[in-house]
């Protein structure tokens, strides 16, 4: 058997077709790997600020989540501390624990009832809801200013990737009209820079988009909910909270 295996393996090797491949295999070059430096490198000047637009977006989406949060916007603990104050209409240790845990909603608060009669609450009662208002769409701003940066980089990110589209294409063309028509290797780097930049800018710009309506949509639900916790408490302020009760049990009788 051992003479008979060695004589196929010698006419297997002495066959035409597979030589033919043996020689193919060992004239073609084994394949370059491109690392994502290369790819940098070939994205040219305007991988620079995308480089800082993906810094930017990282840093923002950081930086707000840290700031749109609720326990940030509105702690809960600090909540259940001015429902019982206010359940007992204690308006002094409500101003002082806003004083003392400055957010956006006690900061809200603390304008609004600047405006509180306490001689005649109810009466005072659109005031205060006015001056909680006017206050809360300060803060909504402030924090909002932070938010509108990620809308900023989904629009400036594509526009650089879009630049470096036509700085690499005008490049190609510039080469095509220098003879290099016939020679596709010398446009390789061109049409790779127009394909990355405009890659690398979508790259940005979609997570980009994405959180920006995440933390604008959370902070509309926060800013929503602080009204409720608003309202119950102005309302027990202002007595309209036992005019509720006292028509609720009229009703129930």
């Amino acid at each position: 058997m051992k003479p008979l295996r060695t004589a196929i393996f010698l006419a297997i090797a002495a066959s035409p077709a597979l030589s033919a491949f043996a020689q193919a295999a060992a004239a073609d070059p084994a394949p370059v790997r491109t690392s994502l430096w290369d790819i940098v490198k070939t994205g040219g000047w305007a991988m620079y600020p995308l480089g800082a637009c993906s810094l930017a977006l990282l840093s923002m989406i950081v930086l707000n989540l840290l700031i749109v949060s609720r326990r940030n916007l509105m702690p809960p603990t600090t909540i259940g501390t001015l429902r019982a104050c206010a359940a007992k209409r204690d308006v002094g240790q409500i101003v002082s624990v806003c004083r003392t845990t400055p957010c956006l909603f006690t900061n809200g608060l603390v304008a609004g009832l600047r405006k509180l009669d306490v001689d005649d609450p109810a009466a005072s009662k659109q005031d205060v809801e006015n001056g909680v208002a006017e206050a809360v769409t300060r803060e909504e701003a402030q924090v909002s200013f932070w938010i509108n940066f990620l809308s900023l980089i989904t629009g400036v990110a594509p526009m650089i990737g879009l630049l470096g589209t036509v700085s690499g294409m005008i490049g190609a063309f510039q080469k095509i009209g220098a003879g290099g028509m016939g020679k596709p290797e010398q446009l390789a780097g061109n049409i790779g820079e127009a394909l990355i930049t405009t890659a690398t800018g979508l790259c940005i710009a979609i997570p980009a988009m994405f959180a920006y309506f995440i933390f604008r949509n959370n902070l509309s639900r926060i800013v929503r909910d602080a009204e409720g916790e608003y309202s119950f408490i102005i309302d027990n302020l202002t007595g309209a909270a036992d005019l509720f009760a006292q028509i609720d049990g009229k009703s129930g009788d």
